[in-house]
């Protein structure tokens, strides 16, 4: 695979690009619309096969499969997994892959492997939404309005997704201050080049490809299991709700979080103890699926975490002081266990667990997130009802749970942010983002073994530090005009 040189301003209005990447991840059939078939070579490929569809399935193959030179940013699963030990619950112990992220040395360089990947991943599937929505209005292949506006809704939740994680990746949160520099905004195929867009403006456009979306999505066909890659009405929802929680735009957060999860029951003990493997669960609302051939080998997901891989770096460990925040009754104590009698080892976790033949799925949305975006949404204005939604996802997991006894809506908060790491881990870089978006000073403790830039065990890294915001890739600020130096995030 290569490197895609993604400043989105100097592409052409061609499909040449689309079809090329489509090709190298190698996945879809727009007859098929599965992950099992490979594509025509480009050399084969003219611009009347080019049709709604062809775009779509390509633009989540893209998002899935996305490469960025190197095993730390393999896949869109990579972004929540750097995240993941950026915070206090997952770590590296070792000199292994991930290391810079869970050193935090990633945050200090313009040219850091991950800053160029959470640009070039997010923005990629920027110019693929717009090119999905350029091909429904020209409209190739005649097809009716319901299923264009379809794609159209399809293609918008997944361009605010984009933005959701650029804007929290490159900036402080919204609370902090909406009028500070955000992420470039490009929402057309012209190859204007595109200064820093406000915090402010960055929603709203958000906020629009959303509302947009909702609408397009709300009339048509449900989604086939077999698609549960797609983003369905559900799943925008859900999207949505993670974008107004991080505004802190409570009650539309915690409505569309309820509206989200219908149809969705918390699975039992005995799913989620299965391994976390396959988008067929009741809970997942979003996932992608894999077979053999198309597995990543030791840059998948499952080869850092899952200890029990047969082939695998295996070198991501659990910190104790998480394991001590599981009740011994809760299920999901023990998918914890003991590791290696070494510094920072003690600990894995068995909750993600590959399949026999490699082929396990990717979770990217999951029910029991809804209930606990509902719950931290509805403690400011109704926290009564906001216990009892949090208790049905803990009772589910741990049966001697009991309701909430907090006095005031920020103590509760604390305890369904508690919750959130204990439910999500893994998943989402939960921990790491939930501190950044409440601006909370970061501490590191338990039997985490690797200094950190700026901080070291026991140490803390404080909110209003901008180690928290990746810097603008050095290669954006020399290709975009729009960009100089100085508009640089700055550092410590």
């Amino acid at each position: 695979m290569f490197r895609f040189n993604l400043i989105i301003y100097n592409m052409k209005k061609t499909f040449v690009y689309f079809l090329l990447s489509f090709a190298l991840v190698g996945t879809f059939s727009c007859e098929t619309d599965s992950f099992l078939e490979d594509p025509k070579p480009t050399d084969e490929v003219s611009d009347d096969v080019v049709t709604p569809d062809l775009a779509l399935v390509g633009m989540y193959s893209a998002y899935r499969d996305f490469y960025g030179g190197s095993h730390d940013v393999a896949t869109s699963k990579s972004f929540y997994l750097g995240a993941e030990v950026m915070g206090r619950d997952l770590q590296v112990p070792d000199f292994n892959w991930y290391i810079f992220e869970h050193r935090w040395d990633v945050v200090e360089s313009a040219q850091a492997r991950r800053t160029y990947y959470s640009w070039e991943m997010n923005y990629k599937l920027i110019f693929h939404a717009n090119q999905v929505l350029h091909i429904c209005d020209t409209n190739p292949a005649g097809l009716g309005e319901d299923v264009l506006n379809n794609y159209r809704g399809q293609a918008l939740a997944l361009r605010a997704n984009a933005y959701y994680n650029l804007i929290r990746s490159f900036q402080f949160t919204y609370a902090k201050n909406p009028s500070l520099p955000g992420v470039p905004i490009d929402i057309s195929l012209d190859s204007n080049h595109k200064s820093r867009g406000t915090v402010q403006q960055v929603y709203d456009q958000m906020y629009a490809d959303m509302n947009d979306a909702l609408s397009l999505l709300s009339s048509g066909a449900p989604r086939l299991a077999m698609h549960k890659y797609r983003v369905d009405l559900n799943v925008a929802k859900g999207l949505f709700a993670r974008i107004a929680l991080e505004k802190r735009d409570w009650a539309l957060a915690a409505s569309l979080a309820s509206e989200a999860r219908q149809g969705y029951n918390l699975m039992g003990n005995a799913d989620y103890t299965a391994g976390f493997n396959d988008f067929g669960n009741a809970e997942w609302m979003w996932g992608f699926p894999y077979i053999n051939s198309e597995n990543f080998g030791f840059a998948s997901f499952y080869s850092f975490i899952d200890h029990e891989r047969g082939d695998g770096y295996k070198d991501i460990y659990v910190n104790s002081s998480f394991y001590n925040l599981f009740s011994a009754t809760d299920v999901r104590r023990t998918l914890i266990v003991p590791g290696a009698p070494a510094p920072g080892k003690q600990w894995v976790t068995r909750k993600f667990r590959d399949l026999p033949d490699l082929s396990g799925h990717m979770v990217m949305m999951r029910a029991s997130e809804m209930y606990l975006i509902q719950a931290e949404g509805l403690a400011y204005s109704d926290l009564s009802a906001a216990k009892q939604v949090l208790l049905q996802l803990a009772q589910q997991r741990d049966p001697n749970a009991t309701l909430s006894s907090a006095a005031t809506a920020a103590a509760f908060v604390e305890e369904v942010l508690v919750e959130r790491r204990k439910e999500l881990y893994g998943e989402l870089g939960t921990d790491f983002f939930d501190m950044k978006r409440y601006q909370k000073d970061m501490t590191r403790t338990g039997n985490a073994v690797w200094n950190a830039v700026g901080f070291a065990v026991g140490q803390t890294v404080p909110a209003t530090s901008n180690k928290w915001n990746l810097l603008i890739p050095q290669e954006e600020i020399d290709l975009n005009d729009a960009i100089g130096p100085e508009d640089q995030n700055p550092l410590d």
